[in-house]
Parts: C-alpha cells; structure tokens; sequence
C-alpha cells in the first residue's frame, strides 16, 4: 500500500474544510456549515465542561483549625 500525502503548499495544513453543511435555498440562499475549527472549539468546550463537572463531583477537602 502507497500512502503519500500530496501537499502542494505549506499552507495546505491549514485549509478551512467543511464537515457538515446545509444549503437552504428556499430561506434566502442560508448556508450554514461546521467547519474544522468549529469543531476544534466544540471538542475543546465538551472536554472543558466535562472536566469541571467531574472535578465538582470530588469529596471536598476540609481543613479545620
């Protein structure tokens, strides 16, 4: 199996592509997409959330004097 990744310009990496998108002609030529950044923040917003509500989950530590 060949497997070459053909990038024709350092830039390439960073290409905005979309994942889903949804083109609405009949409301006005609305079109909405999540693209690869957009789901870079979602990812990063769900692990973020995820980690503060387990971490609000611990036992509270007490200290009395």
């Amino acid at each position: 199996m060949n497997f070459i990744l053909e990038i024709s310009t350092p830039l390439d990496q960073f290409e905005i592509r979309d994942y889903i998108m949804i083109d609405a002609p009949i409301l006005n030529n609305l079109h909405i997409s999540l693209t690869n950044i957009g789901l870079y923040i979602i990812m990063a917003f769900v692990i973020i959330v995820s980690l503060l509500g387990t971490m609000n989950k611990l036992p509270k530590v007490i200290i009395r004097s």
